[in-house]
């Protein structure tokens, strides 16, 4: 009997004494953590919203860079065509007024063809195909034709 009532004195004693260790955390800790937060997660939506502009931006860049290859493309095939004057056919007023419609009427496209050395045995004509969007910088692409017929 006395052994169980030096057992409960001692557990007695570790009840009403304070704990050595403390659970949970403090009001410290919970300020750093919120303080912590409040810094991160507005960073992490900037992060967020820079990564979907870009996104779209590049989606942009890519179909006018595939509007500025597809008027090249139709420049390239009046050339080689049968019954369309070969190199004589590509001027500036035949493809003065392309712009795509639908879906990329927000792009304007516009095609400037200078002839170089005119006259000369190596004349040729430098094709310039320039598509513009409000979002982004111009895409240019540039080709130089060569007339053969003069060689």
């Amino acid at each position: 009997m006395n052994r169980l009532l030096n057992s409960f004195r001692r557990l007695r004693g570790r009840l009403l004494r304070p704990p050595t260790r403390m659970d949970g955390y403090s009001l410290i800790e919970m300020v750093m953590v919120i303080l912590l937060m409040s810094v991160a997660i507005p960073g992490l939506v900037g992060l967020y919203t820079t990564v979907l502009t870009n996104s779209h931006n590049a989606e942009i860049m890519t179909v006018a860079d595939l509007l500025a290859v597809e008027q090249m493309e139709i420049i390239f095939a009046d050339k080689h065509g049968s019954g369309l004057g070969g190199y004589n056919a590509i001027n500036s007023g035949r493809y003065s007024s392309v712009n795509p419609t639908g879906y990329f009427s927000a792009y304007t496209r516009t095609v400037n063809i200078q002839t170089i050395n005119a006259g000369q045995p190596y004349e040729y004509k430098l094709i310039t195909v320039t598509v513009n969007h409000p979002l982004i910088p111009s895409v240019v692409l540039n080709a130089a034709v060569l007339d053969h017929s003069g060689l």
